[in-house]
């Protein structure tokens, strides 16, 4: 008994609307990877920096910055001329034969936006999505970064979002597609500690206006339901579905951004455990073919109800901000313009999110020094359906985790007093490994006595 008919014109619907509802299945995320990018584009006006997942710069009290929106179709002349901005976010939606071309078609593509530009811009933060859709719905969204002028207070903090892994046997109209990418784009902000002025700039589309109503309403609920301010710069206007989200805040503490300050012996500590994102991914793949795959669980000795309820729980923690993650990372930083103390202070926090364990090799890249797991450390949210993913080949990157799933670095002497207030909030943080040594970035996984280079 295959996929049911109803759902089968369910996600035939979403990809009609230029939503893929299956693409991000196979590694729990449909984003290229675009460090190469970044080399190739190091001498243009386009500054792209990897791994990164926010922009910051000074914030003068009382002076927000402004988001500047534009919107481009993949072939349209690029307006930048009398912007004056230095940093954007963005977003980019291109034929997937485009990203994933041999050639670097992708490449061409970009050098092509940067050669429109007259000036520098970094972008700090970039999305790059493959989609099989028609070409009207492919796009180029950069939100451009306005900062105000004024005495230095804190940092203001920019990073987005936008949905991929959702439960697409729910209805198109149902709010939890907005509310994944709402969610992500605060729990990247708490991520530096960043909990004051949040407001958010939603990206929306959808075919016609009684689902663009439709989404509007459910970002009023979200934003009433946790007291955050939205503007709404109106839909892409392509008539394809997109959910997504541009968020800005300030603090006025330093941020957890001293790659330079971290030395050898300190401890990685894992909020949470992993692999839950792909626990959401069989679910969506159980719906595919109930009967084999309800099967081939019962021979790894998992019941299907397993899977409904880490399925549930993937989606609470995709849809709802872990705001104490935020207040807790804040508590350990040091109040703006002072230094930090590596036996009292958070020193760097980095998102293991959909990524998994390839966010091990971005923080060594990141810190230039070697990154030493141990592997028998790693804490899956279920061993069982992890070991079932992988031996059958279902998902790749089994280790796929929910938003709210990030590393902070801190010394010895710090790890314990952060990993009782993160279970004091009803985390389950584990020590899964420590910094080895700099001037190299390398993932090293150790295996009891055996060491692997990762």
């Amino acid at each position: 008994m295959g996929l049911s008919l109803e759902k089968w014109e369910l996600y035939s619907e979403y990809k009609n609307l230029g939503f893929d509802p299956l693409r991000w299945l196979p590694d729990c995320s449909n984003e290229l990877k675009h460090d190469i990018i970044a080399q190739e584009l190091k001498r243009s006006n386009l500054r792209i920096r990897a791994p990164s997942y926010y922009s910051y710069f000074h914030y003068p009290e009382k002076k927000d910055a402004e988001i500047i929106r534009r919107i481009y179709k993949v072939d349209e002349e690029f307006r930048h001329k009398d912007l004056k901005t230095k940093k954007a976010v963005t977003i980019l939606k291109y034929d997937k034969k485009v990203v994933y071309d041999d050639n670097n078609l992708i490449v061409d593509e970009i050098k092509k936006i940067a050669s429109a530009i007259d000036s520098k811009i970094e972008i700090d933060k970039l999305s790059i999505i493959p989609t099989n859709t028609k070409k009207d719905f492919h796009f180029i969204l950069f939100d451009h970064i306005k900062s105000q002028r004024g005495n230095k207070t804190g940092y203001t903090v920019v990073t987005n979002s936008n949905t991929q892994a959702t439960d697409v046997t729910q209805p198109i109209k149902s709010p939890i597609h907005m509310e994944i990418s709402l969610t992500e784009a605060i729990n990247n902000l708490n991520l530096v500690g960043c909990t004051k002025d949040i407001k958010l700039y939603p990206i929306y589309d959808a075919p016609n206006d009684e689902m663009l109503d439709k989404i509007r309403s459910n970002i009023d609920t979200f934003t009433i339901k946790y007291n955050y301010t939205f503007e709404d710069y109106s839909s892409l206007k392509l008539g394809g579905l997109f959910f997504g989200t541009t968020a800005v805040g300030n603090t006025h503490k330093e941020l957890p951004n001293k790659y330079e300050l971290v030395e050898q012996e300190m401890q990685i500590i894992i909020t949470d455990k992993m692999g839950l994102l792909a626990c959401l991914g069989l679910y969506i793949i159980t719906t595919l073919d109930e009967e084999i795959i309800t099967k081939k669980l019962n021979s790894y000795g998992i019941d299907l109800s397993k899977v409904f309820q880490l399925k549930d729980l993937a989606l609470k923690n995709l849809s709802e901000p872990k705001l104490s993650l935020g207040r807790t990372i804040s508590k350990y930083l040091p109040d703006f313009g002072n230094q930090f103390d590596a036996n009292s202070n958070i020193l760097v926090t980095h998102p293991v999110s959909k990524n998994g364990i390839s966010s091990f090799k971005e923080l060594s890249q990141l810190l230039n020094k070697e990154v030493i797991i141990e592997q028998q450390q790693i804490p899956y949210v279920d061993k069982d359906i992890s070991t079932f993913l992988a031996k059958e080949h279902l998902i790749s990157n089994v280790s796929a985790s929910t938003s709210d799933t990030n590393m902070i670095i801190v010394s010895k002497d710090l790890a314990a007093s952060i990993m009782e207030e993160l279970a004091k909030h009803k985390f389950n943080p584990t020590i899964i490994g420590k910094i080895g040594k700099p001037g190299k970035s390398t993932v090293h996984l150790h295996n009891n006595s055996n060491n692997n280079n990762g």
